[in-house]
């Protein structure tokens, strides 16, 4: 039986990206009035990306805990609205090697608690050095699936996301290492302080 998720609980745990979602939704409102309707669009996208943990939690009554949204919600206003509707990956290069590194944190956090959350489910372990392989093998297949977007767009659209092959190796290399990073420092963790943040988060926000 799926469990009840309370809709106050789910605010709670999403307010991190409503706070994103407020400064998205005023940027496509100047934008549209001011007649720019590339930089509305491209505001609208990010404000619909945003939502997409809170509509995960109300269609498959699962708790996305206040700590993966507060990252997710770091991504989308550094690398979405910074990067790319501000332009910081034009004004200063490094800005996208940052975004990258910490995508990888991100997405290897994201995966540990997925990982976690079915283990639990299913009454089964893992070596610590297997859970370190998958966190870090999954974000390496992200950042490669996210540079196949960019090189897919390029072609298609013209644009140009991707520089040369020395920035795509950069962005795929920065992104695989921060994961790297997480996946030893869960290998590290002592096992007597082992703390499943997303069941304090749950319990916290019910």
């Amino acid at each position: 039986m799926m469990k009840r998720v309370s809709f106050s609980g789910m605010l709670l745990r999403h307010a991190p990206l409503i706070v994103v979602e407020l400064v998205l939704l005023v940027s496509f409102i100047g934008d549209t009035a001011g007649g720019n309707p590339e930089s509305a669009f491209m505001a609208m996208g990010l404000l619909q990306v945003s939502l997409s943990p809170l509509v995960i939690e109300a269609i498959a009554r699962v708790r996305i805990p206040l700590y993966l949204q507060l990252l997710y919600a770091v991504l989308i206003f550094t690398g979405g609205y910074m990067g790319s509707y501000l332009r910081f990956y034009d004004v200063w290069q490094p800005w996208d090697t940052i975004v990258h590194f910490y995508s990888g944190i991100m997405i290897a956090l994201w995966t540990d608690y997925i990982l976690r959350a079915v283990m639990r489910k299913h009454r089964f372990t893992m070596p610590r050095w297997l859970h370190a392989i998958v966190i870090t093998s999954f974000s390496a297949l992200v950042a490669m699936l996210w540079e196949i977007g960019e090189f897919a767009a390029d072609q298609m659209t013209g644009s140009r996301a991707q520089i040369d092959n020395y920035d795509t190796m950069i962005d795929m290399i920065t992104g695989t290492l921060s994961a790297l990073i997480v996946a030893v420092l869960v290998v590290l963790w002592p096992r007597g302080r082992r703390i499943d943040q997303g069941e304090l988060s749950n319990r916290s926000t019910r």
